[in-house]
């Protein structure tokens, strides 16, 4: 049996780019559901531009702000404390708009845990 307490301020960060990015899955060797917590200021992306996934379904809950989802057919705007589920081969982007008051802090889980991300082109 394993069990993990994490505190996502001990996880380093994933992304170069200054967003808050950390993938708890990878820091405690989590193969088949990728977990993340991320921070995004006003402008800034979670963390995938326009994209899809062929196999892994995501979900994406608010811990606090407001998140708006890009998709073809229509943006979502997902408040604190919802969560908003992305199926296989379904094009999003997840953002913080530039306009936002403030930043979005959000739990990010994928599975399977795997890089099939391709971008999408609206």
């Amino acid at each position: 049996m394993g069990y993990h307490l994490v505190d996502p301020a001990d996880v380093e960060p994933f992304d170069t780019s200054g967003r808050d990015f950390r993938s708890i899955g990878r820091a405690i060797g989590m193969e088949t559901l990728g977990i993340s917590h991320v921070v995004a200021a006003p402008g800034e992306q979670i963390p995938l531009r326009y994209h899809y996934h062929e196999r892994q379904e995501e979900a994406f809950y608010v811990v606090s702000g407001v998140l708006h989802v890009e998709t073809p057919d229509e943006e979502y705007v997902v408040d604190e404390g919802s969560l908003f589920v992305v199926e296989p081969e379904s094009p999003h982007r997840a953002y913080n708009p530039e306009r936002a008051d403030a930043p979005v802090e959000v739990l990010a889980l994928g599975a399977p845990a795997t890089d099939d991300v391709r971008p999408y082109e609206p």
